[in-house]
């Protein structure tokens, strides 16, 4: 063995036997025994000696050599050469992913290189791998032990292992690791991998730091009282504490919330006082400059609200997910010295279905397997039936919960349990069995263009232009955008920066984004440089989007790519005169089309520059659905004020802008403050969020440093305080009682619409720009242009007056929420959008009414509320009597909203039907009946089943509400489909029209409700029409028999539509009044079917068995001979048929 010490010098130092060194410990830490012995290659190579929980020179020594094994890779070969079992997946070749869904963060176990401390508890050079290593299966198919795959048997002491699992975190769509950081009163272990992977400034990936501030006891051996370190906390350790970690939050790499630096606390409840070291902590941070701290804590001891602790935030920490049954006893082979439990790991999964929801921010969380035999052995807690593809559905049910509750990229947190928790079975690393199957499963679904939802084609192609990525309001306005474009359409997005910024990593992880200098050189001829543009595009866009006139440079360049060019115009003459003076001249003759953030921003575009009306969409400012307040209660106003460290006993008036203060109207903020000190006034406080450069300088008012000398000369900064930059104005707001803007120059910020959507009444400039147009006279007070004086006047009136504020400021709100959200205004500016590139919706919905105005507003709802957002919607009012007009006047514009009133009723629901088809610009087809009501997610499902393009028509499950929306029945178990068949509707399908035709819809109509439905438009001709309008009954029935010839039928059998059975519907009022017309058309329409379908002899049977059932359900107690009068079943008989084809099978 004396290879063996040669490479491994601490062995000598420590005076052990190398063999049983090697036998105890090499074999765990990859030290292989001699030159021609490799363990890794040995194992993975024969994987029956891993299941067999071997040492591989044992086995070798024993087996292997007789049986002519091979001990290490031949020359000039690599590890591809090993044989991997079929369920391993090896490493993608792909790129970091484009854009990701959320921001995946993967807990991170340091305990993989030896230290002092574990060598006293647990023996010379213990690392997890020692654990790791030791496990035995405790029953058939147990997968034990876990071996690792490519990175093999680490020790976090080389760099190079670190560096690599960067690389691969980052490949497969990773965004940061939360280390677990273990601090005993100033005392810290293992914390050598966190100060490695913050001195590596190599990379740009995230982290922060969970603190395990529990005892460190032998737990994990089940001996719960023995205390290897204690734990005391105290006011003292709270403050050395967060001075210690406050280092951390400094780079610029730690994962933050809105701004501000992520803080984990293992175990809360064991401080004395959680809320008070809470309240320490976020005042340190705020007197140290670091700012506001975001503070979580992961579910596993501890539950409830966050706020019981002070805290923000709470993790799911699977498989703490509360309890699930033991299945132990289910488990045949189970050894017989095991007293440990066994649960199945499907419970977690079949939880993500259906989330419960909590009152309180809480972030998904996931593991993709649980096993702690390693530690616990015979006593281990495992988790059965765990698998990457189960992992992968886990993962998109947390995607798509928490895209839905959080609308903004940066709070869209999800926390895996764990990346490299071996001992416990818990491990995104590549292993020896799975390889990188469950990294790829994570890649799958965060880096998809619909994060847990089927995944559309691409339609057409836009091309998002930015002059820059700073910390504007045009750059998170473009941000916006693209998450609800992406959330809602098919759009294959790119984004193209000027110039870089802070928020360049923001837009890079939510889309493919690039630097204009990344892509093309300045000494490049256009050709070249539109040859590189296009080969980073990957060809050319359908629609080049620039997001402000201040992207003026570059149009003549974007011009020459021979595409439309759609310009967003958010600026005014001042903004203008700054940024765009030399460009204007392209902007204007490149520009196909603008859009104006506000009626001012059109009219400065017509007046200054000459450009047509005609030729500008007025498209207001926007913030997401989700910042806007649903109420604001006083507590929760001082609750954020405390945080804020704000005073409890001022009024708090607060101001926002970056980067040009004189137009912003800084030094008017720091005037309106110093009258108000005039007059006598002591009981406010001015703040302003956002930061100037101190050289910039106004010709009458000088550089914005001397204003600021002034403010402290004066003595006026104990009353204006000027915050800095901050990421989240949102969490400020909330704390205040009201907003100015002073803007002399604003074309509609969204910081106005941000404030509002607080409760903040909000006070501007008459001729500012865009906020007088959202501020009127009930969101709260419009003053004369720059009089600072008027402002003040103002602001004392709303300072005193509490319940004016009050109501200004619940009005503000309201107007935000209806009718500034991305939900109400993208739409139009998607419509804009589709005009400029001269591309159709994906879908045209067409709803027709006619007198159901109690139902409208539930109907608009569910079609305004759906994922999937690119359609447009054609409303055909059938000559109604009572208030559906006025309703339907409140929804005009929207989404480019057509709504069509014919002046005499037609009688009957089809001629809207056609009149809709004739007008719609889309291919598919929705009619969505005014009465019904769909869920969310109705389009999002089924417009996917058209990439399949011999499908005419798809359909899905519906469930029966009566007139007051309750659930009364489904159509699935109703014996109206159950008659026919008691499985077909139970699960989802495409088949051929013949084959649905035979099995169901040739009896009767299986779809039963049009607004179930989306079908592909198809050739209408005048007779058919005719023949339409001709049936008493049952149109609706010919109408889909004839829209899904020669193509197949789609059903998804998840319940997406809800039909609405009431006295005033049309199906109620032809079952009452038209009994025997039913029967008759049934005759007429089942003929047509025998006529034009390849049918089965079995159909007629079908059909006659159905007829009679309907005879007696319609006629009780009347002699069935009466029958052949209105559905002759000898003709039935006699009727030709055409003979069936070969059917496909079903999907």
């Amino acid at each position: 063995m004396s290879w063996y010490l040669v490479q491994n010098p601490d062995v000598v130092r420590s005076g052990k036997d190398p063999i049983l060194h090697y036998i105890r410990h090499g074999v765990a830490e990859s030290r292989n025994p001699s030159p021609n012995f490799d363990n890794e290659y040995y194992l993975k190579k024969y994987p029956d000696v891993a299941v067999a929980s071997m040492n591989p020179l044992d086995h070798y020594i024993r087996f292997g050599k007789i049986e002519g094994r091979s001990t290490r890779r031949a020359p000039g070969t690599n590890a591809g050469d090993i044989q991997r079992p079929a369920t391993y997946v090896p490493r993608s070749s792909e790129e970091r992913p484009a854009a990701l869904r959320a921001r995946l963060i993967a807990f991170y176990l340091p305990q993989f290189h030896p230290i002092p401390e574990n060598d006293a508890f647990w023996g010379k050079g213990f690392t997890e791998w020692t654990n790791v290593t030791r496990a035995v299966p405790q029953f058939d198919g147990h997968y034990q032990p876990r071996l690792p795959g490519d990175l093999g048997f680490y020790d976090l002491r080389v760099k190079d292992i670190q560096k690599e699992q960067i690389e691969i975190a980052i490949q497969y769509g990773i965004s940061g690791f939360c280390f677990h950081f273990y601090w005993f009163n100033g005392r810290r272990l293992l914390e050598m991998p966190i100060t490695q992977f913050v001195e590596n400034d190599a990379h740009e990936m995230g982290f922060c730091i969970n603190w395990a501030n529990e005892p460190w006891g032998r737990r994990w051996d089940g001996r719960d009282q023995e205390v290897l370190i204690a734990q005391s906390h105290s006011p003292e350790d709270d403050l050395a504490f967060i001075e210690y970690v406050a280092g951390y939050f400094r780079d610029r790499r730690y994962i933050r919330v809105g701004g501000r630096p992520l803080l984990m606390i293992y175990r809360p409840g064991l401080f004395p006082s959680p809320a008070e070291t809470a309240q320490r902590w976020r005042a340190y941070c705020r007197e140290a400059g670091i700012g506001e701290i975001f503070l979580a804590y992961p579910q596993s001891f501890d539950m409830g609200d966050p706020a019981e602790f002070g805290f923000d935030a709470a993790v799911e920490f699977p498989p703490n997910l509360g309890r699930f049954p033991e299945i132990s006893d289910s488990i045949p082979t189970l050894k017989s010295g095991f007293r440990g439990k066994i649960y199945d790991w499907a419970e977690l999964l079949y939880r993500s279905r259906a989330y419960p929801q909590v009152p309180y921010t809480l972030f998904r969380g996931l593991c993709p397997s649980w096993d702690n035999t390693a530690r616990r052995m015979e006593a281990a807690y495992i988790l059965v039936n765990a698998s990457p593809s189960r992992y992968g559905e886990w993962l998109a049910n947390a995607v798509v919960d928490t895209s839905d509750r959080f609308a903004d990229f940066d709070s869209r947190l999800i926390f895996i349990n764990a990346w490299n928790e071996w001992a416990e079975g818990a491990y995104l690393e590549p292993d020896a069995r799975y390889g990188y199957a469950y990294l790829q499963e994570t890649r799958d679904v965060v880096s998809a263009p619909a994060a847990g939802k089927s995944t559309r084609s691409q339609s057409w192609r836009v091309l998002f232009v930015s002059h820059d990525a700073a910390l504007g309001g045009a750059q998170a306005s473009l941000l916006n955008i693209i998450e609800w474009l992406q959330r809602h359409t098919d759009l294959e997005i790119k984004v193209l920066c000027l110039e870089g910024g802070q928020r360049l990593e923001q837009f890079r992880r939510l889309v493919d984004t690039v630097l204009l200098s990344d892509v093309v050189s300045q000494t490049d001829t256009t050709a070249a440089k539109l040859a590189c543009i296009k080969a980073w595009y990957g060809g050319e866009p359908d629609l080049v989007y620039c997001n402000s006139l201040a992207t003026g440079r570059a149009h003549a360049l974007l011009a020459e790519l021979g595409r439309p060019i759609l310009t967003h115009a958010r600026e005014l003459a001042t903004s203008v005169a700054r940024y765009v003076k030399d460009d204007m001249g392209d902007v204007v003759s490149h520009t196909q089309r603008f859009v104006a953030c506000s009626r001012s921003v059109r009219d400065y575009l017509v007046s200054a520059h000459n450009i047509a009306t005609g030729a500008i969409d007025v498209v207001p400012s926007a913030v997401p659905q989700a910042a806007i307040d649903q109420g604001h209660t006083e507590i929760q106003r001082l609750e954020c004020r405390r945080l804020a460290g704000w005073p409890m006993d001022k009024a708090i008036v607060v101001g926002s802008g970056i980067g040009v203060p004189f137009r912003k109207g800084a030094d008017l903020f720091i005037e309106v403050a110093r009258i108000l000190r005039a007059r006598g006034v002591e009981d406010y406080h001015f703040y302003w969020l956002g930061s100037f450069p101190g050289r910039e300088k106004d010709e009458a008012l000088g550089t914005w440093s001397q204003q600021l000398e002034k403010l402290r000369a004066d003595g006026l900064d104990e009353k204006v305080t000027f915050v800095g930059d901050v990421d989240d104005v949102r969490f400020y707001f909330r704390g205040a009682d009201l907003f100015l803007l002073t803007s002399r120059e604003e074309p509609f910020a969204r910081v106005v619409l941000e404030a509002a959507s607080s409760e903040l009444p909000v006070i501007c400039f008459a001729g500012s720009g865009g906020a007088p147009e959202f501020v009127e006279d009930d969101a709260g007070m419009i003053v004369e242009w720059a009089d600072p004086v008027a402002m003040a006047d103002a602001t004392l009136k709303l300072i005193r007056d509490k319940p004016l504020r009050t109501k200004l400021g619940k009005q503000a709100s309201a107007k935000a929420r209806r009718h500034f959200s991305t939900d109400r205004v993208f739409p139009r500016l998607l419509s804009t959008m589709r005009k400029v590139a001269g591309k159709p919706p994906a879908v045209s919905i067409i709803v027709p009414n006619y007198n159901y105005a109690r139902y409208l507003h539930e109907r608009m709802d569910s079609i305004l509320g759906q994922s999937f957002q690119d359609f447009e919607l054609i409303i055909l009012d059938d000559a109604s009597t009572d208030d559906s007009r006025s309703i339907l006047d409140y929804y005009a514009g929207v989404y480019g909203t057509r709504i069509i009133v014919s002046e005499r009723n037609s009688g009957a629901p089809y001629p809207q039907w056609f009149k809709g088809i004739e007008l719609a610009r889309a291919d598919l087809i929705w009619i969505a009946e005014a009465d019904d009501v769909s869920d969310p997610a109705f389009l999002e499902t089924l417009l996917p089943l058209f990439r399949d393009p011999s499908v005419k028509l798809a359909f899905c499950a519906s469930k029966i509400i009566n007139d007051r929306s309750e659930i009364v029945g489904d159509y699935p178990s109703s014996p109206y489909l159950t008659d026919l068949s008691n499985s077909k509707w139970k699960r989802s399908y495409q088949v051929s029209a013949e084959q649905e035709v035979n099995e169901g819809l040739g009896v009767t109509n299986t779809v039963i409700n049009i607004s179930a439905a989306v079908f592909r438009k198809f050739g209408i001709t005048p007779d058919f029409v005719g023949y339409i309008l001709s049936l008493p009954t049952s149109g609706d029935w010919h109408f889909i028999l004839e829209a899904i010839r020669n193509g197949s039928v789609a059903y998804e059998a998840a319940s997406l539509n809800h039909h609405r059975l009431h006295s005033d519907s049309v199906t109620s009022i032809i079952t009452a009044s038209h009994s025997e017309a039913l029967l008759r058309t049934r005759q007429m329409i089942h003929q047509h079917v025998l006529q034009t379908y390849p049918t089965d002899l079995a159909i007629r049977l079908r059909m006659a068995e159905h007829v009679v059932q309907l005879w007696k359900q319609l006629f009780p107690g009347r002699p069935a001979e009466e029958m052949e009068s209105l559905y002759s079943l000898s003709k039935l008989r006699e009727l030709p048929a055409r003979p069936p084809e070969s059917r496909s099978p079903s999907a």
